[in-house]
């Protein structure tokens, strides 16, 4: 028990940090990277030398992150300096004049496709500056997209979270189809919560229609693509992401919606202008996004993962890449290639700060990696789980997801722990597995890292401990929901 006390200390210090006491994560991650460092020092297994060798390794690791930041943040400011984010704003206006149904679509469908595409928190770095450039509040804008970017992460980077992660240890397409037996009910669930917990209870009125179109879209897709088209599973998120969007937007284009009914502080400002209702100007606006999305679907479906893994360090520089080079196009189709210089320098005054904080929390993740300290909490929780451990496996991939803001981290690391408790319990192991793979989804959306990421992109670094209230409660809310969905599967539905 004090293993597990001791192994605690670093998770609670974060929430304490920056949920209870809005401390920045420029002050907290050190802070917690100490205790986990000392802690894996005197009372695990840990040595001075390997503890502050795979610190280093964590700090560059989160140089690699802060480039994703540094293209995506350069990317925005393009779109800004040029004007193309007004003339997007107007145009979209003609889908949707409600905020509230505008970062639903960003954030659930969209954020699947950029998930799915790409992974390595594309949705978040990319959606979000998106949002914020049609006007929306950034600290709505982080928490709405860390929420849409759950359940897809699950299939994220064209699956290789499932295809790996879950596929080391039992057959990935059984995986893949179990876990979407539980994600389409948390995308049911998704807009639900992320209307409740990021815009208020007041938020609803008027769009229970839409929430439940979208919901009730979004699931079926998910389902059917990983049960039904079994054979292209690794595309759940990416496809199920494309036509989700393409569906949704048709939806809220053709139904009518009365600008005056919509509540004055939900309504997306527009001017009305020529160029505001012309296609053509939509269309060209938006291009360099089209441009992105195409250059991270060829790259990721064209190069071998192995190379995309290897290629100067993985996901998080290969995505950053390709948003960088989007963003060059971008200054180059406005026709004023200074904006380029402009943005990269505003950009690059911006990623500074988050670069101490990506480091140190990395560095902590890796001190309890190495020490012994997240083995002892998931063999703690799942000794002391017995019956209840479909419902644990949830939690400790929650919990995964939590502390090294990747799912496909969290179910190498935790799977073989579950394939030993399932042989105990006679448990399906699909089942469980199934149940780590959904809920290290789900603890990607209050992962530190990725919070300060989306905050450093929409420039609201120290306001970490606000994004995080408004996750946090979804983000246990769908733990509970999952877990009860996962012990039924395994004790009455599909038991071994």
């Amino acid at each position: 028990m004090l293993h597990f006390v001791l192994a605690l200390l670093p998770i609670a210090a974060i929430l304490i940090g920056m949920a209870g006491f809005d401390l920045p994560s420029k002050v907290v991650a050190p802070a917690c990277w100490l205790i986990a460092f000392l802690s894996g020092l005197l009372f695990f297994s840990g040595s001075a030398s390997g503890l502050l060798e795979t610190s280093a390794s964590g700090i560059v690791d989160g140089l690699r992150i802060v480039w994703i930041i540094f293209a995506a943040f350069t990317m925005l400011q393009v779109m800004l300096k040029a004007g193309a984010m007004d003339r997007i704003r107007n145009g979209l206006a003609h889908v949707t004049s409600d905020k509230r149904l505008m970062v639903l679509l960003l954030a659930i469908p969209f954020g699947t496709f950029l998930e799915g595409a790409a992974g390595a928190g594309s949705p978040a770095a990319l959606a979000a500056p998106f949002l914020v450039g049609l006007g929306m509040n950034p600290v709505i804008a982080a928490a709405a997209c860390l929420m849409g970017n759950s359940a897809p992460v699950s299939w994220g980077g064209a699956g290789v979270t499932t295809v790996v992660g879950a596929g080391k240890f039992v057959d990935f397409m059984q995986a893949s189809a179990m876990t979407g037996r539980l994600a389409c009910f948390e995308y049911i669930l998704l807009p639900v919560l992320m209307i409740a917990f990021v815009f208020g209870r007041r938020a609803f009125r008027g769009i229970w229609r839409d929430i439940l179109v979208l919901g009730l879209l979004t699931g079926a897709i998910n389902f059917a693509i990983s049960n039904v088209f079994i054979q292209i599973t690794e595309l759940t998120s990416l496809l199920g992401g494309f036509v989700s969007t393409l569906l949704y937007s048709t939806y809220l284009t053709l139904r009518r919606e009365d600008l005056l009914a919509i509540p004055a502080e939900y309504r997306l400002e527009h001017t009305e202008s020529q160029e505001a209702h012309s296609l053509g100007n939509f269309l060209f606006s938006l291009s360099p996004y089209f441009i992105l999305c195409v250059l991270l679907v060829v790259v990721r479906l064209s190069v071998p993962l192995k190379y995309l893994i290897a290629f100067g360090g993985g996901y998080t520089v290969w995505v950053g890449c390709v948003i960088l080079v989007s963003a060059v196009l971008a200054s180059f189709i406005f026709r004023h290639a200074y904006y380029l210089v402009e943005a990269m320098k505003d950009s690059f005054k911006k990623v500074v700060p988050a670069l101490l904080a990506m480091g140190f929390l990395l560095a902590m993740v890796n001190c309890m990696k190495l020490s012994g300290q997240i083995s002892a909490l998931a063999k703690t929780l799942s000794a002391a789980a017995g019956i209840l451990y479909p419902m644990a496996a949830v939690l400790i991939g929650q919990i995964g997801g939590f502390i090294t803001g990747t799912n496909l981290g969290s179910n190498l690391m935790f799977n073989p722990l579950h394939m030993e408790a399932v042989k105990t319990l006679a448990l399906n192991p699909v089942t469980v597995v199934a149940a780590q793979n959904t809920g290290g989804a789900i603890g990607n959306m209050i992962c530190p890292n990725n919070v300060v990421a989306v905050c450093a992109c929409v420039a609201i670094l120290g306001r970490e401990g606000e994004v995080i209230r408004k996750t946090l409660m979804p983000s246990i809310l769908l733990m509970l929901f999952l877990g009860l969905l996962a012990m039924f599967y395994t004790y009455v539905l599909f038991p071994i």
